[in-house]
Order: C-alpha cells, then structure tokens, then sequence
C-alpha cells in the first residue's frame, strides 16, 4: 500500500515503523490506565515503565533474529540491512519468546507469579498487536496468497514488500482485526473473578488459533516446513497446548 508515508528529502518515515511505534505507545497507555485497578499491584508506575522499555528491547531484538534465520540468504548478501527494522521484518513469536524467557526471569527475581503478570500484559499484547499488523499492511509484509474474493488487495508500491498487481489475500487485516477481537474478549473477561492464569490462557489459545488458520492463507515464504506445517503454525500448535493445560490445571489457586 503505502510503504513510506512521507518523505521529506533524505528524511522518510516508513509506515511499518510508526505503526509498530504507535503500539508499543497504545499498549503502554493501556498498561498504565490498568495498573491503577489492579488489586494486588505488582509495578510502581515508574517500575511499569522501565520494565516496559525492557519488553520492547528484547521484543524487537527476538522478532528480528527469528526473522533474519528465516530470510538468512538475503541478509548474507546485504547484511547491513539486519538493522533496518523500521522497514519491516519482525517474526512475532521470536520476540513472543524472548520476551516471555525475560519476564519469567524478572520474575523470579521479583518473587512475582508468572501466571499473574500474563494476566495483566495479555490484553495490551492483543491491542498493540493489531495496531502492529496494520503496519504490516502499509508496508506489504506478511501479505497473502492470490484470491479472487471482493476484499482482495493489489499492491501497486514499487517499495512495497508484497507482490504486486496480483489481487491477495488481505492476511495483515485478517490477524490485526482478529487481535482486536481477541482485546475485547480478554478486556470482557478480566471484569469476571477468574482463577490467576485464565486469561494470559484464553490469550495463548485465541491467539494460536487465529495465527494457525491466518498462516493457511499467507503467500509470502513461510521458512522450513515441520510436518507439512509452517514453522508458526508448529508454534501455534505449541503455545495452544500450554494455553489449554494452563486453563485446565487443578491445581489450587488463589483467585483475583
């Protein structure tokens, strides 16, 4: 669509990096605004904070290290083009992972339930999410398959990442509007008493499930294959099983 929005001689701003800016600030604001009504409070404001700019610093680095192993041959040939970030190619689930390995650590340190931070960052994930992907969108990354349905995409932008003059499947708007259902169904049940893990569960399952089938309808390369499934949709399969085990534990919990 519109990879870069505006240029100002050298200066540009791409819209996958303002996008993706945009999220981590609306999930900031969201994360603030729900500290406020926690009951058991788990972050000062200013620890909320740094903590946040952490997520993002290890987010970032783990979405572009598993996007870079996915693409690794075109990085060989031009491997200052690791660092452009701003133009896209983030992998989700690589920055999903480091993030999680950070905060389980953070929370050993800070004798914190794992399961209970889950809880609270688990909407705002959802929200910045889909902010994210219409970023993606903009930009023509994570594009789909060729469709003849009447919301099908062209891509017209030489900057674009997409292919182009072909009619696609619109994955990006696909996932971002399915994140932001998945908000609203995280933000509905948060009201409810619930045991501690629930929702970071609802989330995990939701999530995998969305980003499975979204995965069947993506045109651009999906990396090495594991059982004629795409390395996400092996992850998705992963993270959906612990999200069930989580909401289906027996184990005596102490309830919010």
């Amino acid at each position: 669509m519109y990879p870069i929005l505006f240029s100002f001689g050298n200066f540009r701003i791409f819209s996958y990096g303002l996008f993706v800016a945009l999220a981590f600030i609306v999930a900031m604001y969201y994360l603030s605004y729900s500290l406020n009504r926690l009951e058991f409070k788990i972050f000062s404001q200013e620890e909320l904070s740094s903590f946040f700019v952490y997520l993002v610093f290890f987010g970032i680095i783990g979405a572009r290290i598993f996007y870079v192993l996915t693409n690794i041959n075109e990085y060989i040939v031009s491997p200052l083009d690791i660092f452009k970030v701003w133009q896209g190619g983030l992998v989700y689930y690589g920055g999903f992972i480091t993030v999680s390995i950070f905060a389980i650590i953070y929370c050993r340190v800070r004798n914190i339930q794992v399961l209970y931070l889950g809880d609270f960052f688990a909407p705002a994930l959802a929200l910045g999410h889909s902010i994210g992907r219409i970023g993606c969108f903009f930009s023509g990354c994570c594009y789909g398959k060729e469709s003849n349905l009447p919301w099908a995409v062209v891509f017209t932008d030489k900057q674009s990442l997409a292919v182009l003059g072909e009619h696609l499947h619109p994955t990006q708007i696909y996932e971002s509007l399915g994140n932001f259902c998945i908000f609203f169904i995280l933000l509905f049940y948060s009201k409810k008493k619930r045991r501690i893990g629930n929702i970071f569960a609802i989330y995990l399952i939701l999530y995998s499930i969305l980003r499975f089938v979204v995965e069947c309808f993506r045109g651009d390369d999906r990396g090495i294959q594991y059982f004629g499934l795409s390395i996400s949709q092996n992850m998705s399969i992963i993270l959906l099983i612990i999200g069930v085990l989580i909401y289906a534990r027996k184990a005596s919990l102490r309830k919010t």
